[in-house]
């Protein structure tokens, strides 16, 4: 109901957001708000739960296959996973600092 929901405001309004995302939101806010309860959720949550290891099964099975080309580059691997999201924190955060002053 949530994902309809999202669907038809995503539409009417003209939004460039993505109706799943507007759905997760508005479950957070009628779940926040408890107009709905989870216990509500529970019964229909329980199948997609017990099986969604299943999900994971595929990226264990990519990692498993290029375990040689990720032992041959993991500086590289661990330097790009690391640097990339601290050098565009640091750089935010200056901005954010510079930006601050000027409200």
């Amino acid at each position: 109901m949530c994902l309809f929901s999202a669907k038809l405001l995503s539409s009417w309004l003209q939004l460039s957001i993505p109706a799943p995302l507007i759905g997760m939101a508005l479950m957070f806010l009628l779940l926040s708000s408890n107009l709905l309860k989870p216990q509500w959720l529970a019964p229909a949550c329980a199948p997609i739960l017990k099986y969604m290891a299943l999900f994971f099964i595929p990226a264990g099975v990519g990692i498993v296959q290029y375990t040689s080309l990720l032992s041959t580059h993991w500086p590289l691997l661990l330097s790009v996973l690391t640097l990339v999201p601290l050098t565009g924190l640091c750089l935010v955060g200056w901005l954010a600092k510079k930006v601050a002053f000027y409200d």
